[in-house]
């Protein structure tokens, strides 16, 4: 499933005029996700993905100086830990899934603003909180600031979605919970313009 998502982010490639103002785009770098699931009543406990690496492929086009757009493939993949007062313990692992469509902005020299939204997908095995399925297509919304040095940007990288599962839900979790993602990446322009902002 996840190979044929990059496949089809890399066949958008050849579709534009690969002119000095459209850029394809290699990044990488840690993510840390905030708690999926906390119960404070029965058995206090806080399940929480580890610290993963983050790995995004896009295609950026410049509108007009100083603006771009671009669409973004973010895949993580990460194991998750639940956390309670007796220890701590695996349980399990999933890949995240985002697409998402972005506006960016040249706020100053060497720094760029970006907003974005989309879809997040949650690939695992049937095991855990997606022992009945992985909740569907959730919405997500991104926001992030780039400093770029010639070829290489590092970027400052948030976004937000809400998470449940239809196992969640059979055990009294009705309402979803709001997780925050944070990732610092390097990225590397792997083909295309001079520069694009």
């Amino acid at each position: 499933m996840v190979r044929w998502r990059v496949l089809l982010l890399l066949s958008i490639v050849p579709s534009f005029h690969l002119s000095a103002q459209v850029s394809f785009h290699i990044a990488a770098g840690p993510r840390y996700t905030t708690t999926m699931v906390h119960d404070s009543i029965v058995n206090p406990f806080d399940l929480r993905p580890a610290l993963a690496p983050a790995l995004l492929l896009s295609v950026r086009d410049e509108l007009s100086p100083g603006w771009s757009a671009d669409v973004t493939l973010d895949l993580t993949h990460a194991g998750l830990r639940r956390y309670e007062t007796s220890g701590t313990f695996d349980a399990g692992s999933f890949t995240a899934i985002a697409f998402t469509v972005g506006l960016r902005h040249q706020v100053k020299p060497h720094v760029t603003a970006r907003v974005a939204a989309g879809g997040l997908k949650y690939a695992a095995d049937a095991t855990g909180v997606f022992r009945q399925g992985n909740g569907g297509l959730f919405p997500i919304a991104a926001l992030g600031m780039t400093y770029d040095i010639k070829r290489f940007e590092i970027d400052a990288r948030y976004d937000v979605h809400r998470f449940s599962t239809p196992a969640l839900r059979s055990v009294g979790f009705t309402d979803a919970r709001p997780v925050h993602r944070f990732s610092v990446t390097v990225s590397a322009r792997v083909l295309g313009g001079e520069r694009s902002p």
